[in-house]
């Protein structure tokens, strides 16, 4: 149509100048006074006329033409719009949300190339509006064709729109489950893992292994704490898929509760090996203060083990004061015992699991240091029995010799001479009144002696015969 207009309009351009010459030919027979000029001029003016309509009907036609042709455009622009929209509505239309975490990924990037697309699909449906109402304006009497065109075109890109913020939040959901997944196997792994080497120390066999091994599980302790935002996002991504009501959802809640479940099972555990670790502390502390206690008790026993009671006074004195000595120390040793009796005493009412090994070493040790108490007190009565021994003897031996001196005086003869009889009388006074002065001294040493013997001396035959 619009060719064979053109042709037509090429056709009227072509003939413009038989117009002109038609109107100057009449103008100069006019001019010229031409017998006929009215004739003339009606003719003109019937041309002019007959020229007229024809420019009038050729605007009209080509108006007419101009605004079909623009509705053909917007036609044509509106259907190659619904074109791409068919085509983003097919590849939307995609009911594969993903298999694992890296395929929802990789849909992710493609749906967000298409929702650029959609960007500049946007553009093109803003130009078609803008397009419509232009015409509309332009051409009134096919606004109703515009209108019916442009609102298809408008309910296809809003259905196109929702389809692909349908798509996105399904994706979005499916890149949710299986982050979830991937967070919860990798969790699960991660717990296997550290219950494994929780579980892999054995027991230390002393105070420098076990204090290693209580240090090395608390660092196991702070790996344990550094999890617990993961373990805590985990759970709030599995609750938030439950909430958003995906079809996995028993999976999800399945999954939450096995995860739960082993988080609570490692920490147990670790609290168990905590609590093992602590005792084997205990354990080696107690096997090495009572090690110190033996040795020390060793020592101790090599002291009371020396016979030597003295052969005098002053080496009994001397004795007794290096025994006195000995005894302080063993009195100051005491609270140590008495604390590793009640360190004992915690681990076994405390459930330990060597409360029987600890039993035995304390019933063992107390009863050596019960021993070495009465091995002290012995030497102690022994070394007192010497004192009073050597007392004894010196006593004896101090009579003796007064009682030889004595003799000597009863033995002198000096009686028989008569001169002076007066003063050996006085002197044999004296020496009577000496004699039983020391009388009580004499039976103090027999009452001593007697004493000594009706309480068992060791040496009471050696006593009796003095």
């Amino acid at each position: 149509m619009q060719r064979k207009f053109d042709d037509f309009l090429k056709e009227v351009e072509s003939n413009t100048y038989r117009y002109t010459d038609v109107n100057t030919a009449a103008n100069k027979l006019v001019d010229e006074g031409h017998p006929d000029h009215e004739a003339v001029n009606n003719k003109r003016e019937e041309v002019n006329n007959a020229w007229h309509r024809l420019s009038t009907l050729t605007t009209t036609r080509r108006e007419g033409l101009f605004g079909a042709q623009q509705v053909q455009r917007f036609n044509r622009d509106t259907d190659e719009l619904l074109s791409w929209i068919a085509e983003k509505e097919t590849n939307l239309s995609s009911d594969d949300f993903g298999r694992d975490l890296n395929n929802v990924q990789a849909l992710q990037r493609k749906h967000e190339g298409t929702e650029r697309d959609l960007e500049a699909l946007k553009g093109k449906m803003d130009k078609l509006e803008r397009d419509a109402d232009q015409l509309g304006h332009q051409y009134p009497d096919r606004r109703d064709q515009i209108d019916s065109k442009l609102q298809e075109a408008q309910q296809r890109w809003a259905d196109l729109l929702r389809q692909a913020q349908r798509r996105k939040e399904d994706l979005n959901r499916s890149y949710n489950l299986h982050r979830f997944l991937a967070d919860y196997r990798e969790l699960s792994d991660w717990v296997k893992g550290m219950k494994a080497l929780i579980s892999a120390n054995e027991l230390a066999k002393d105070v420098a292994g076990a204090e290693a091994l209580l240090e090395s599980h608390q660092e196991h302790k702070g790996e344990i704490d550094a999890r617990a935002d993961s373990f805590a996002q985990t759970a709030e991504a599995g609750q938030k898929l439950l909430d958003d009501g995906v079809r996995e959802s028993s999976d999800v809640r399945n999954y939450m509760n096995q995860l739960a479940e082993e988080k609570a099972s490692l920490d147990n555990l670790w609290e168990e090996r905590r609590i093992l670790y602590e005792q084997c502390m205990d354990l080696q502390l107690f096997y090495r203060d009572t090690d110190q206690a033996e040795t020390w008790m060793n020592k101790q026993e090599a002291f009371l083990a020396n016979d030597d009671l003295g052969d005098s006074l002053d080496s009994v004195e001397s004795l007794l004061k290096n025994h006195q000595n000995f005894e302080k120390s063993l009195a100051a040793q005491e609270e140590k015992i008495h604390a590793l009796d009640e360190f004992a005493t915690k681990l076994i009412e405390g459930q330990h699991y060597a409360a029987n090994e600890v039993a035995k070493r304390r019933e063992a040790l107390l009863a050596r240091r019960q021993q070495l108490m009465n091995k002290a007190r012995d030497r102690n009565d022994r070394l007192k029995e010497s004192y009073n021994l050597q007392a004894f003897d010196r006593d004896c031996d101090e009579m003796l010799g007064w009682i030889n001196e004595k003799l000597k005086t009863a033995k002198d003869e000096s009686y028989l001479d008569p001169t002076n009889i007066r003063g050996k009388l006085q002197k044999h006074q004296n020496f009577e009144q000496e004699l039983r002065a020391n009388r009580n001294r004499l039976d103090e040493i027999q009452g001593n002696g007697q004493s000594l013997i009706n309480n068992a001396h060791f040496a009471q035959d050696h006593i009796q015969v003095c």
